[in-house]
């Protein structure tokens, strides 16, 4: 019972909250939407900048044998009772090279997606080849059954560089594959390139963006390098004194690529990729996921799930996830719960990935104003030249998406950076430090 100003008001609160809406079953008890990603670790070649999990030389007994713990581990997701019913948006096999499977087991592996989920009428498909594991036949029958985007892994356009990233294809592959491509009904393709690399100068990477660019594919990305511990790069560079171009070089590489892309009418998908609207209506529904910290359910080896608050990444050993899949064992490696605030971080840092963070999305699914919360950084940011900041969205400028690190970094707090604890894995970040 409250009083005021002499009036007596009976009150019970028996539910919150208060307002509510007469509500079509159907769309509210609909299922949650989501996105596959299936790791293929098998490659012929182990690149020299490579941190991925992968497996060379592999026979074809152990890739048939992946295949089939990689479906029963599909087909069992939804015995989990942690997570709800799921509709996939989005499919995409990576590695690796997903390539070197055949094209019956790259169909059994996407028909076990379909058997086990509801994959929503046009859900994305896509698949990553290296130029030299490209063969017709192997296209054309994954096109038939419903894959339906396709990225190519170039890297460079010399050869010079091809050679010292160990990469498996030379020239003639790329023609050849390109060849395939167009004579597939592949029209969503996507071409891979990577700066800076050791060796690489200005002129070669503009003549590597410019072949990419006359190719006329539908999406080209330009990814910045990331030097791992434990890859030869790492070890090249801290102990045997092999240079990566100079920073300005780095830079003036970026912004060329930037802007050639751009005068051949591509827009950005992401920090890194683009596409060109004339050929396709969106640059990868999977990263969209992926960047916007969308539900993603990880299948294989050292694959990465990320469903709400719950993180987790399975073990990395081939043999072993074959044999504990076979055994009905778990193949969890390490995992974290997502704190709001954390989950807050994530979305600015993973949404700007992307280049931009809706403030409506953000209020939707945490409660409160983006600006309440990161006021001062934003503000700070957009003072800086990082950030644009109309009132619906931050974006990012040119400068902040070529700064993009430096921008993402403005999200961190002290936990994200202290030195693991004991039991703790610390995950996600690499760092190259010289003199």
């Amino acid at each position: 019972m409250n009083i005021q100003q002499d009036k007596y008001i009976r009150r019970n609160i028996h539910t919150y909250p208060f307002n509510y809406t007469y509500t079509d079953f159907g769309n509210f008890f609909r299922k949650q939407d989501a996105s596959i990603y299936i790791h293929i670790p098998f490659c012929s070649t182990k690149c020299h900048f490579c941190d991925y999990t992968v497996m060379v030389n592999s026979k074809d007994d152990l890739r048939e044998a992946y295949v089939e713990a990689l479906i029963k581990e599909i087909e069992a997701f939804p015995a989990n009772p942690v997570f709800p019913r799921f509709r996939i948006e989005a499919i995409y096999f990576g590695g690796g090279t997903p390539g070197l499977l055949t094209a019956d087991q790259l169909i059994r592996i996407l028909q076990a997606c379909r058997d086990t989920f509801e994959v929503a009428a046009g859900a994305e498909v896509a698949v990553e080849f290296d130029p030299r594991s490209v063969d017709q036949d192997k296209i054309d029958a994954l096109f038939d059954a419903g894959f339906n985007r396709f990225s190519i892994g170039i890297q460079s356009f010399d050869e010079g560089i091809l050679r010292q990233t160990n990469r498996p294809h030379d020239l003639h592959d790329i023609d050849r594959a390109v060849t395939a491509i167009r004579k597939s009904g592949f029209t969503h393709v996507n071409v891979d390139l990577i700066y800076p690399l050791i060796g690489l100068t200005p002129e070669i990477w503009e003549d590597s963006v410019t072949r990419a660019i006359d190719l006329e594919m539908s999406c080209i990305t330009v990814y910045p390098l990331e030097v791992w511990e434990n890859t030869a790069y790492h070890n090249w560079i801290l102990k045997k004194g092999q240079k990566l171009p100079l920073i300005e070089e780095e830079k003036a590489m970026a912004v060329r690529a930037f802007d050639l892309l751009e005068q051949a009418g591509y827009v950005t998908g992401s920090t890194s990729g683009y596409y060109h609207p004339a050929r396709a209506d969106h640059y990868c529904r999977f990263l969209d996921y992926y960047w916007r910290t969308w539900p993603m359910i990880g299948f294989g080896v050292s694959s990465k799930s990320a469903i709400h608050q719950f993180m987790y990444t399975n073990i990395t050993n081939i043999r072993q996830y074959i044999d504990r899949i076979n055994a009905g064992e778990p193949i969890l490696d390490f995992s974290t719960h997502l704190s709001k605030e954390q989950e807050m971080r994530r979305v600015m840092i993973r949404g700007l990935k992307v280049g931009n963070v809706f403030k409506t999305d953000f209020q939707a699914r945490f409660g409160v104003p983006m600006d309440l919360v990161y006021g001062d950084v934003l503000r700070a940011l957009q003072a800086e030249g990082y950030l644009t900041d109309d009132g619906e969205e931050v974006r990012l400028t040119r400068k902040g998406q070529l700064y993009s690190n430096a921008v993402w970094e403005r999200f961190y707090v002290e936990e994200d950076l202290a030195p693991a604890k004991p039991g703790e894995v610390k995950f996600g970040l690499s760092e190259l430090i010289l003199d």
